[in-house]
């Protein structure tokens, strides 16, 4: 049977299937890739942050060692009026006025500078401030909270209407020894919370620096993709293309294939038919001489043809010639079609899938007796073990073309038309609602190798010698798909054959 072209590969719009799941796969990677990129840019913008904030802590570590750091009062840099000490103000030698910055005021004013220089805000707070400016917004307010449990650092994303999208991280600000100066009489010890630090950035820079990197990512998945819908695109075309043509040569070996198994069925009948009627041979004989002087009116046509000059005269005697030799072949095949039309019931029965009910030892015996031309110029002894009662209904001529094609088999193979002696042995047997056949002979016998490829299609040991490789392998196709059963052989060399068939039938008597 012809084989359909998968519906995959046959049909175009099958392949958006595999597009869609490209698709999906190329939107996945690129979706991982982009994700991957901000993760990095996330992860860059928290360790600048985590820098600047760990830059302002030694800053106000150095200054907290020093005790404060006092520095000449400008429009810029005004005296702390939260700082209560006793020397915040004081003129140096020169009269220049000086305060005094303790940690707190200086991280305030760096902050202000960072602002207006690179738009980082840095926010010293704490849950219970002293000064108002250093109250927690709610998102500070979470984190110092978290800090209070143990927690090390906080950061997130948040929407500011004049920002837009912003960065924030904040860390706790631990109490080391040089924070006692100050801190001691609020009654904090080393280790303790007070309070922390949060930088805020703006993201926008930071997203505008990745963009390359994005872009870059989509440019090379959509080449990818386009690229490789084109090559699946042409691979599959070309495969569905071999595939159509694969598919046609299939049929057009099917259907040799199939004109050879009837060609060899009808080259059995014709065996039998010989049988019968030696008097159809003259008929098909001057039919064959017929058809031969017809393929050399052919070939003389061909090379009328081939020539550079072809006058009519000369096409018009050939073509007379081909015609008369089609004649003569057709009336003798007619004299011959008519011969066969009065031959027994075998020949029918054979040809045909007429189920009937039949005695199974009469149908071996019209089988060899069709076959008796053949046999009886072989030395060889044929004995059929066979109940005389054994009726089956069925189509005879199934097994009749069985028994055929294992008797020539013997006949050509086994025995090589005479130049062996030996013993062919048929036996039947039920088994239930079952049929048990073995066919035995004595001759030749065949090797391992033409054992494993017996029932193979072409496979024969006589190519050139007329074997067509067809007749175990009708014989195969006749038990295990027209009568549902099983075919088994076993066989040595020069240690004859045996064929073990077993089929459902319907048994009568």
């Amino acid at each position: 049977m012809q084989t359909a072209v998968p519906g995959f590969v046959g049909k175009r719009a099958n392949w958006l299937i595999l597009l869609l799941l490209w698709t999906a796969a190329v939107g996945w990677s690129l979706e991982a890739h982009i994700s991957d990129i901000r993760r990095h840019n996330q992860v860059v913008v928290s360790e600048g942050a985590r820098n600047m904030f760990r830059m302002v802590l030694l800053t106000r570590l150095w200054n907290s060692e020093h005790g404060g750091v006092y520095v000449p009062v400008n429009e810029s840099t005004q005296p702390n009026p939260y700082l209560k000490h006793p020397k915040r103000d004081i003129t140096d030698n020169y009269g220049r006025a000086l305060t005094l910055i303790n940690p707190a005021y200086m991280t305030r004013l760096i902050s202000e500078l960072a602002k207006q220089d690179e738009g980082v805000i840095f926010h010293i707070t704490r849950l219970k401030p002293v000064n108002p400016q250093n109250a927690a917004d709610d998102w500070e307010r979470i984190a110092l909270e978290s800090f209070e449990k143990g927690v090390k650092e906080s950061t997130g994303f948040e929407t500011n209407e004049r920002d837009g999208l912003r960065h924030r991280y904040m860390a706790p600000l631990i109490v080391v020894e040089a924070c006692l100066k100050c801190h001691a009489a609020q009654g904090y010890r080393v280790g303790d919370v007070r309070g922390g630090i949060s930088v805020t950035q703006r993201y926008e820079p930071f997203q505008a620096a990745a963009w390359p990197s994005e872009r870059q990512a989509y440019i090379t998945h959509a080449v990818i993709y386009l690229l490789m819908v084109a090559v699946a695109w042409w691979l599959l075309e070309q495969l569905r293309r071999r595939w159509v043509e694969l598919n046609s040569k299939i049929g057009e070996v099917e259907t040799a294939r199939d004109q050879l198994i009837q060609s060899e069925k009808l080259a059995s009948l014709g065996r039998m038919v010989a049988g019968f009627a030696h008097e159809i041979n003259t008929p098909i004989g001057v039919a064959v001489g017929a058809i031969t002087n017809s393929e050399h009116t052919l070939a003389q046509i061909d090379r009328l043809l081939a020539s550079d000059e072809v006058s009519e005269e000369e096409l018009r005697a050939a073509l007379d010639t081909l015609k008369q030799g089609d004649e003569l072949a057709m009336s003798n095949l007619r004299r011959a079609a008519a011969l066969v039309q009065s031959f027994k019931r075998t020949s029918i029965d054979q040809a045909s899938d007429h189920e009937r009910v039949y005695a199974l030892s009469e149908l071996i015996d019209d089988v060899l007796h069709a076959l008796h031309n053949q046999l009886k110029r072989l030395p060889v002894t044929v004995t059929v073990n066979c109940p005389k009662g054994l009726k089956i209904d069925g189509a005879p001529g199934l097994l009749e073309q069985l028994l055929t094609n294992l008797l020539m088999n013997s006949i050509i193979h086994g025995f090589d038309h005479g130049a062996r002696s030996g013993e062919i042995l048929i036996s039947a047997s039920v088994k239930g609602q079952k049929l048990l056949l073995d066919y035995a002979d004595t001759g030749a016998g065949m090797p391992q190798e033409a054992l494993d490829h017996l029932f193979e299609p072409f496979y024969t040991t006589r190519r050139g010698q007329g074997g067509s490789g067809l007749g175990m392998y009708i014989c195969y196709n006749i038990v295990t798909v027209n009568l549902g059963g099983r075919l088994s052989c076993e066989s040595k060399l020069d240690e004859g054959v045996k064929f073990f068939i077993e089929f459902p039938a319907k048994i009568v008597g």
